[in-house]
Parts: C-alpha cells; sequence; structure tokens
C-alpha cells in the first residue's frame, strides 16, 4: 500500500480556481497529498525548496509558484521531491466541470468547497481502507477568508459523516507562506489546473514533457471528476465488493 499511511494521517490541500459564476477557467481543483512521516516530509520539502530557490536565483520569501518567470523551478521541484519523498507522499485531487454545475454550487463557495472535499475524503477513506489503518486524521488546509461562523463548518460535516468509523478527523487552515506542506499541496494542484484549463499553453507543454512520467501517471490515478462518472461508482462498488470478502 506504501508508506503514505498509519494510524496518524495527514491530508494536505489546496484549491486552484473559483467556483463563482465569474471566473473564465473550466475546471476547478481541489487536491494535495496523504502522508504520514510529518517530520520527513516537511524537513525535504524545505531543504528541497531551498536548493531550487538557490539553483534559479529565487528570493527565499518568494513562494515557487508565484514565480513565473521560471517555471522549470516548479518542474525540478516537483521531480526532485518525488525522487527524495515519493514513496511517503500519495497524489489526491478532485477536478470539477464548473459548466455541469447547478447554480447552487455558485451561490456560496465555501459550502461548495466543502462538499468536494467531503467527496475527495470519502473516496480516499474507502480506496486505503482509513478505518483499518487510521486512528487520527489530520486535514490541513490553505487559510481562507472564513468567518468566524464558518471555521468549524467542514470538520463538523466530516465528524457527522463519519462518525461510525473508528478515526478522528480534525481541521486545520495554516498559512502557504509557513506551511511546507501547502505550498506542495499549491503546486501539485497548479499543475493539474493547467493540465485542464491550459493544455495548449506552453506552461502545460513543459509540465508535461519535462515532470517524470511515473509522477504524472500517479497524479492522474490518484484523481476523481465531478460530477462523477460511471468509472467512479463502479470504482466504489468494486471497493466495497472487496471489504465483503476480506
Amino acid at each position: 500500500m506504501g508508506n503514505f499511511i498509519s494510524e496518524k494521517l495527514y491530508i494536505a490541500l489546496d484549491e486552484s480556481g473559483k467556483l463563482n459564476k465569474n471566473d473564465i477557467a473550466n475546471y476547478f481543483v481541489v487536491g494535495g497529498f496523504l502522508y504520514s512521516d510529518k517530520e520527513t516530509v516537511k524537513s525535504t520539502i524545505r531543504q528541497v525548496e531551498n536548493e531550487i530557490k538557490n539553483k534559479y536565483n529565487i528570493p527565499k520569501n518568494f513562494e515557487l509558484k508565484g514565480n513565473k518567470s521560471e517555471e522549470n523551478a516548479t518542474v525540478d521541484f516537483i521531480n526532485r521531491i518525488f525522487e527524495e519523498i515519493g514513496d511517503l507522499i500519495c497524489p489526491i485531487f478532485s477536478v470539477v466541470s464548473r459548466k455541469e454545475l447547478n447554480e447552487h454550487f455558485t451561490v456560496n463557495e465555501m459550502l461548495a468547497y466543502d462538499f468536494f472535499v467531503n467527496n475527495l475524503m470519502g473516496f480516499n477513506s474507502k480506496l486505503f481502507k482509513f478505518d483499518e489503518k487510521c486512528s487520527n486524521i489530520f486535514l490541513l488546509m490553505d487559510e481562507r477568508n472564513l468567518k468566524k461562523t464558518e471555521y468549524n463548518q467542514l470538520e463538523n460535516l466530516l465528524k457527522t459523516n463519519y462518525i461510525e468509523k473508528p478515526y478522528t478527523i480534525n481541521t486545520y487552515y495554516l498559512s502557504s507562506k509557513i506551511t511546507d506542506v501547502i505550498r506542495l499541496a499549491d503546486i501539485l494542484d497548479h499543475i493539474v489546473y493547467t493540465y485542464y484549463n491550459n493544455p495548449n499553453s506552453e506552461k502545460n507543454k513543459l509540465f508535461q514533457n519535462k515532470i517524470n512520467k511515473q509522477i504524472l501517471e500517479r497524479i492522474k490515478n490518484g484523481t476523481i471528476y465531478y460530477p462523477f462518472k460511471k468509472s467512479y461508482f463502479k470504482q466504489l462498488n468494486a471497493m466495497d465488493n472487496n471489504k465483503k470478502h476480506d
């Protein structure tokens, strides 16, 4: 199964795009990665990030994704990260077709975001059998412009939906400027977002040609789509059937 899952499971997530009616992109992406070896993952991201910044002369207070002048730095960073800790992380994403959403999704972006995170959590909890392996799950997300009444909204939703499960779920909203795992989730989301929204761009061509093919395949394999396709339900049924036979 890999070394990315154990009793204490961390899920680092970010999003790319908007769900409101004014956004011109066709797809919204929420995703990131699963991991359990907290200290190794954090320290490696920080170390590789610093080395890449030095190599490409990027100021230390700049985020790699925000440095538009050097997309090669992003490619180098991703290849190095997976070379160093690829067996300790598992990419997961939900790609949302905005044009196929009903208007309810555009009225309250926070509720819509929570809905897609819940879907992502639900699918991967079955795929990786969280109930057999995990006791504590920590959901780490990029800080958002939340009202005080919204801060515990997602956590309450997840705790309600998973009340029968043997694990606890806690949510945290963190600044990408000081949180290594959120920055990696942000870059991974950016790669997926570019692939779906700007497939013919020079940036996407660079990502698809220069990022290791095995990494791109892992990203693809970790992606679910909304609205759900028949393959999604087919896979869910297969997971349920396998569980019955275990």
